[in-house]
C-alpha cells in the first residue's frame, strides 16, 4: 500500500493514527530501497525549505524514524504486558470475590432470611402528617411524632411508634398488624384505632375506633383487649393499665384539625400546646395544675386559644421576646402562665 504527503505529514506533526504508525513501520522495514517514501520526505522537505534536502539528511531522518518506531514497539508491547497481568489478576482476585459475592447471596437467601431495610416518616412540631404503609394501611402522625416501618411487609406487619398516631389498618386475618410504643406491642388485624406515647409523658394510651384490639407488655403479658370506644391508660413506670369507656371520635378529632382537652390539668395542657403550636408554654405556678378542662378548639391561634383558656381559669400569661442568634434564626416562641391572683376569689 502507498503512502501520501497527507499520512507522512501526520507522522511527522505527532497526529497521526495507529494505521498510520503501521503503514510507515512496514515501509521502514525496507526504507533504503524503497524509493516511494523517499520521495515523499523530500517532497515534505521542499514545502517548509527553499534549499535541496541532502541525500544524508534522508539517512538521518530514516534513522531517527527507525528508532521513533522502535519504541513505539516498545510501549505497544508494555500495554500488551500489562494487559496480560490485569487479565491475570483479575482471575486470581476479582473473579473469586464475585464468585464469593453470589455465593453470599444464594446463602442469605436459600438458608437464612434476609433483614428488610426500614423507613422512617417524621412529622415537625406544629404539623399533622398522613402516611400510607407499604399494606396499604394508612393514618396521621401528630406533632413532633416518628414512625419506623419495613419497606417490604412479608411475614410481618411491625412498626415503631414515637409520638401520636392514628392508623386505619388493612385487614389480614393471618398476620397481624403490631406498633410497639416504649412500653407496650398493640396487635390489630383490621382496626382504626389512636395511640399516645410521647417520651416526656408518664402514661402511654390506646384508643379504639372500630375492630378489635390485643395489648400486650414488653415480656408478652397480656394486658388487656379492648372494644370501640374503649381506651386504655397505661403507666410507664408500673407496666400496668386501666381501661375505660369513652367517645373515640374525640380522641382522633386532631387528624381533622381539632384541639381537645378531655379532663386535662394545665401540665397536660401546657404540653399539648407546646407541641401542637411548636412553641415553649412554661407553667410558672405548680397551683395551676390543680385546674382541668374539657374544650374543643379547631384551626384557632394559640393567642385566641390562651384566651379563651384565660376566660375559664385564673390565669394571665406573657410572652418573652424572640432572641435573633448568629445564624440569622429567631428562637423558638416562649410563652409564662402565671396565676392571675385577682381571678382567684371568681374561681373558687
Amino acid at each position: 500500500m502507498s503512502i501520501s504527503i497527507e499520512t507522512l505529514k501526520r507522522y511527522f506533526s505527532g497526529n497521526y493514527s495507529r494505521k498510520d504508525f503501521l503503514l510507515i513501520r512496514e515501509k521502514l522495514k525496507n526504507a533504503e530501497q524503497d524509493r516511494e517514501l523517499r520521495e515523499l520526505m523530500k517532497a515534505h522537505w521542499d514545502e517548509f525549505s527553499a534549499e535541496a534536502m541532502p541525500e544524508e539528511n534522508i539517512d538521518n531522518i530514516l534513522h531517527r524514524l527507525h528508532h521513533h518506531i522502535h519504541l513505539e514497539e516498545n510501549r505497544e508491547i508494555r500495554r500488551l504486558d500489562w494487559w496480560k497481568v490485569f487479565q491475570r489478576v483479575a482471575a486470581i482476585i476479582i473473579f473469586p470475590i464475585v464468585l464469593t459475592f453470589l455465593g453470599y447471596l444464594v446463602w442469605q437467601t436459600g438458608d437464612r432470611v434476609v433483614k428488610p431495610g426500614y423507613a422512617e416518616i417524621q412529622c415537625p412540631m406544629g404539623v399533622r402528617t398522613k402516611f400510607q404503609l407499604p399494606d396499604g394501611t394508612t393514618g396521621f402522625l401528630n406533632s413532633g411524632s416518628a414512625l419506623q416501618y419495613p419497606v417490604v411487609f412479608d411475614k410481618s406487619r411491625q412498626v415503631k411508634l414515637i409520638g401520636e398516631g392514628f392508623f386505619d389498618v388493612v385487614k389480614n386475618e393471618e398476620i397481624p398488624f403490631i406498633v410497639q410504643t416504649n412500653s407496650m406491642n398493640i396487635n390489630v388485624w383490621g382496626t382504626s384505632f389512636n395511640v399516645v406515647s410521647y417520651p416526656d409523658e408518664a402514661i402511654e394510651e390506646v384508643v379504639l375506633q372500630s375492630g378489635r384490639v390485643f395489648i400486650t407488655g414488653k415480656s408478652g403479658n397480656r394486658i388487656a383487649e379492648l372494644a370501640p370506644n374503649q381506651k386504655l391508660t397505661v403507666d410507664i413506670q408500673t407496666g400496668k393499665g386501666i381501661k375505660s369507656s369513652v367517645i373515640a371520635s374525640q380522641y382522633t378529632s386532631w387528624k381533622e384539625g381539632k384541639l381537645v382537652f378531655r379532663n386535662e390539668d394545665m401540665r397536660q395542657v401546657a404540653r399539648r400546646l407546646s407541641r401542637w403550636y411548636n412553641a415553649e408554654i412554661i407553667v410558672a405556678d405548680p397551683q395551676l395544675y390543680s385546674y382541668t378542662f374539657y374544650a374543643t378548639f379547631q384551626d384557632e391561634q394559640m393567642d385566641e386559644v390562651l384566651k379563651l383558656l384565660a376566660l375559664t381559669t385564673p390565669i394571665k400569661y406573657e410572652e418573652v421576646k424572640r432572641e435573633l442568634s448568629e445564624d440569622g434564626l429567631y428562637s423558638k416562641r416562649k410563652i409564662i402562665i402565671k396565676t392571675d391572683v385577682k381571678k382567684i376569689d371568681k374561681f373558687k
